[in-house]
């Protein structure tokens, strides 16, 4: 495949098309088969700007972007304590300083539009790891490899969305990664109150692509079951131990699956999969979780 990049920054999975998400796949598809090996002779620095806390997405560009041959440095945004309240600064001052030093930004904030206030004054490649309750593209661009790499194909698949869909930005995203692809039928799975947000839907649906929406757990005819979860407190309201197993993934749920079944979840989960349930042929969210380094080492070089 003749990798050619088309975009400057990783902001949306409305920004890529079919054949990017392919290229990615492919490029971190082969970083996996060929081993990181040595750290290669050139080397770039990674700014990792976390405006909320993260683990796996900043020590995952960190990591990626050390076994690259890079090098990164970590902004945990601390300054909204009350002590330093005097001494805060615009996240629009903070990047225009931090760019001089790095090569790519990665950037996660609690502003869904953070991305669109940074675009215009930002001279690096940025990366959004999660704005707002907004979207995760790179969460998403891994959860399709995973789903390439365990189904063998990103067309003619069912897939069921489980969770918090109002507010689970790697749900977002991941159903506007599943409309670049063909012959498919997605279920989104949620309290009425938690459900999928019309912009998401309707870009979904205009792909030609089949979307149906549910309250109850049914996982009956699924390819791939998605647990995106439930936060601990929504803006809507607490979600009670009752609703929450009311969507959990346990034994009971698991007999529904066909025999090829698997489930993924971005991690790290709550309580929406019964850890028992690891131990089931269909538990593939670990493994979804290793790809995370090869397909965040192929975004970081790809953009650079």
């Amino acid at each position: 495949m003749n990798l050619k990049r088309k975009i400057k920054n990783l902001i949306s999975m409305e920004d890529l098309d079919r054949s990017d998400i392919e290229q990615l796949i492919f490029l971190a598809q082969k970083i996996k088969k060929e081993g990181m090996g040595k750290r290669v002779a050139h080397s770039f620095i990674s700014g990792l700007l976390f405006f909320q806390e993260s683990t796996r997405t900043r020590i995952g560009f960190q990591v990626a972007s050390y076994r690259l041959g890079g090098d990164s440095f970590i902004l945990k945004e601390t300054r909204t304590s009350d002590s330093m309240l005097f001494a805060a600064e615009s996240v629009e001052d903070t990047v225009k300083v931090l760019q001089s030093y790095t090569d790519i930004i990665c950037i996660r904030h609690s502003d869904n539009d953070i991305c669109t206030r940074l675009l215009p004054i930002s001279k690096k490649p940025l990366i959004n790891c999660g704005n707002g309750d907004d979207e995760h593209p790179s969460q998403t661009l891994i959860d399709l490899m995973a789903i390439k790499e365990l189904c063998g194909s990103l067309d003619n698949l069912s897939i069921a969305i489980v969770g918090d869909l109002r507010h689970m930005r790697a749900a977002h995203s991941l159903i506007l990664g599943l409309s670049k692809f063909v012959k498919m039928s997605v279920r989104c799975i949620s309290p009425k109150e938690l459900s999928m947000p019309e912009k998401y839907k309707n870009v979904y649906i205009n792909s030609g692509n089949i979307l149906t929406e549910m309250t109850e757990m049914n996982l009956n005819d699924v390819d791939v079951v998605y647990m995106a979860g439930f936060q601990p407190k929504t803006p809507v309201k607490t979600i009670s131990k009752k609703i929450r197993l009311a969507y959990q993934a346990n034994k009971t749920t698991l007999a529904q699956l066909k025999d090829k079944s698997i489930i993924l979840c971005p991690l790290p989960r709550i309580d929406e999969i019964k850890s028992d349930v690891d131990q089931t042929k269909f538990a593939k969210y670990f493994e979804q979780s290793d790809l995370g380094l090869y397909m965040r080492m192929a975004i970081v070089k790809w953009l650079l």
